[in-house]
């Protein structure tokens, strides 16, 4: 960047050049009214010529610039997993390589999380497969329409339907029982309760009409029920319904045991397999395809909802479901990614952690600056630009251990867009420098970029030099006189024009006029052109 004090001074380095090279040569070009009229003029001060040899010598031309070293590598050290950490094995200033550990996040805290929402994606999981209708594996990527139609869960009889084409509907929809089989709970005495086991054939008798109906126990529960005056223990029994039982039927259950048949008193407690069909959706209903009483199997669609409000929850719900498995997967990962390493061979900048402070994933810990090598970014205005190239050379003034030192680098890098401010546009221009011990990211440094040199050239000074119809002149001292002269001009820098042609060796050339002390104004310096 470039220097500026104060808003005075950045606007004159930023037009610096401009004066020099056009300013002063237009201001110089009036000179020869200006001048002659102050040599001839009756007045009572006098002004004489104040002149400058044209020398032979050589000619550097350069472009100075400002600004601040910033390494060449910088990384951030990230934590690739949320967490506390356990241990912080840096300190700002220390060296360090690439790969190497510089903290630990404790696997605890993330362990949980991840038990936690595993939980919660087998839940949801659960209720998609409800919802939508399709095995575990397919309700990530199912498409969201195949929720408007709600199926039946298991094969049976359709009872307690509440939904109609053109309603809304939410909620339970229906019931479908499968009574092929019936289930029989009893309460028994410690005395009987011992004789029973699982697997034991049952007969039931029904009170309704003659007849008996084979079953079998599948629960004999020996966890103890408090009753009144004793405790009761739970079995279990399933029978086969031969299609005129039902929820309710009383009866005699026989369960025949080894030790002697036990008897009691029993009233059918449930059919084999009941399933409530409901949707968590809600939205008008498109069709109803089943009606009460009906026989369905497992899969048969029960009813379809119109696209709308139906299909968006159903998208919402599939997007949560993909959001928990982004979540666990990325948890998971965290799990590897519990060292946090250096990304490079540096030096640790910063330190922003300590050891037992909780820490998100991409949190960072440091900035890990490798500065063997490191770069000068400048801004150079648009009138130098098209002097400077990729693999110029360049010295860079600096202060060291020993005051200023000079530095050699090369351009590495010329801007392609420019920034316009106070009227002219700036390009950045980057010099690489190697670093020889002392260097530093963010020291301030001045630059001199070389853009050519010549050997025995003519050399006017520029203050002489002024322009007029697009052609160079200057005055040369002729006497007491001064006469223009036209020039041709090649390379010139801020003190000197490299003359073609023109001028001659040794030739004086007028710079700037002077008050006479012995015509009185105590003979002070007026710069050529006033």
């Amino acid at each position: 960047m470039w220097e500026r004090g104060d808003s005075m001074k950045g606007f004159w380095d930023k037009w610096r050049k401009l004066i020099i090279i056009s300013v002063i040569i237009l201001v110089i070009a009036g000179a020869g009214y200006w001048g002659i009229k102050a040599l001839t003029t009756g007045g009572k001060t006098k002004l004489v010529m104040v002149t400058k040899p044209v020398i032979r010598g050589e000619l550097e031309v350069t472009v100075r610039g400002w600004g601040n070293l910033v390494a060449s590598e910088e990384q951030d050290a990230i934590s690739g997993a949320a967490g506390v950490l356990k241990e912080v094995f840096f300190e700002p200033g220390d060296y360090v390589s690439a790969g190497q550990v510089l903290a630990i996040v404790d696997a605890g805290s993330l362990e949980m999380e991840i038990k936690k929402l595993e939980f919660q994606v087998e839940q949801k999981r659960i209720e998609l497969v409800r919802e939508f209708g399709v095995s575990p594996d397919q309700v990530a990527d199912v498409d969201p329409e195949a929720a408007l139609v709600v199926r039946s869960p298991i094969s049976g009889r359709i009872t307690g339907l509440t939904a109609r084409a053109g309603s809304n509907s939410s909620g339970t929809i229906c019931r479908v029982v499968d009574n092929s089989t019936l289930k029989i709970q009893l309460l028994l005495p410690k005395p009987l309760f011992d004789k029973v086991e699982v697997g034991q054939k049952t007969t039931f008798m029904p009170d309704r009409f003659d007849g008996m109906d084979l079953g079998v126990v599948t629960v004999a529960d020996p966890t103890p029920i408090a009753g009144e005056a004793t405790y009761y223990y739970e079995v279990w029994v399933e029978l086969e319904n031969p299609g005129l039982l039902k929820v309710g039927d009383t009866g005699a259950l026989v369960i025949h045991a080894p030790g002697g048949d036990v008897q009691q008193k029993a009233e059918i407690t449930a059919y084999g397999l009941e399933e409530t069909v409901s949707s968590s959706l809600s939205g008008r209903v498109k069709a109803v395809y089943v009606k009460e009483g009906a026989i369905v199997k497992a899969g048969d669609p029960i009813l379809e909802f119109e696209a709308g409000e139906a299909l968006f929850g159903a998208m919402e719900k599939q997007a949560e479901f993909r959001a928990l498995l982004l979540d666990l997967e990325d948890k998971k990962s965290q799990l590897g990614n519990l060292e946090i390493v250096s990304p490079i061979d540096g030096v640790a900048m910063t330190k922003t952690v300590n050891k037992g402070q909780a820490i998100a994933k991409g949190n960072v810990l440091t900035r890990v600056s490798n500065y063997n090598e490191l770069d000068l970014q400048l801004q150079i205005d648009e009138i130098d630009l098209p002097k400077i190239q990729e693999g110029q050379t360049a010295q860079m003034e600096v202060w060291g251990p020993e005051g200023r030192h000079i530095v050699e680098g090369v351009v590495s890098q010329v801007g392609v867009s420019g920034n316009r401010q106070d009227g002219l546009s700036s390009f950045g221009v980057t010099i690489r420098v190697v670093n020889p011990g002392f260097l530093r990211p963010y020291m301030h440094a001045t630059a001199y970029i070389f853009v050519s040199k010549k050997d025995d050239v003519l050399l006017c000074p520029v203050e002489a030099l002024y322009k007029e119809d697009d052609k160079w002149f200057a005055d040369i001292k002729d006497g007491d006189s001064r006469k223009p002269v036209e020039l041709e001009v090649g390379a010139m820098n801020d003190m000197y024009a490299e003359i073609l042609s023109g001028l001659e060796e040794g030739q004086e050339v007028v710079v700037a006029m002077s008050k006479d002390p012995e015509e009185g104004g105590g003979g002070g310096m007026i710069p050529y052109g006033y």
